[in-house]
């Protein structure tokens, strides 16, 4: 499992992710007709969004069975669950008892060790 906490809210982009639906307009992800104000991108601009989008793609593409996406605030990373829902990739739900006991396991001392050996 990969945990990415607050990846979005601590990101320097803040609401320039606003970006991803020009891009899923083109695409037609997302309906034309639909009022969601972005600005355009410009690679001379955006290009703090390319290294942001990089980090995200190692983080998603070390991940072997779970990812969990953590914020505190919607508004950064609404964009992209929008584009991610869209593309039914994402199951979102909010943090309650039963999501923290599925994220929790269990190890012994004997587990830590057998895993550094096998590091």
């Amino acid at each position: 499992d990969v945990l990415l906490y607050n990846f979005f809210g601590s990101s320097p982009l803040r609401n320039k992710w606003r970006v991803l639906y020009g891009y899923m307009k083109d695409k037609n992800i997302i309906a034309h007709s639909e009022e969601i104000s972005h600005p355009g991108f410009d690679r001379s601009k955006h290009y703090l969004l390319c290294s942001e989008l990089k980090q995200l793609y190692v983080a998603i593409t070390r991940t072997r069975q779970r990812l969990w996406i953590c914020e505190n605030t919607e508004n950064y990373c609404r964009p992209m669950f929008d584009y991610w829902k869209k593309l039914c990739l994402v199951e979102v739900r909010l943090l309650d008892s039963s999501l923290i006991q599925a994220m929790q396991t269990g190890s012994s001392s004997d587990d830590w060790r057998i895993r550094g050996t096998k590091v």
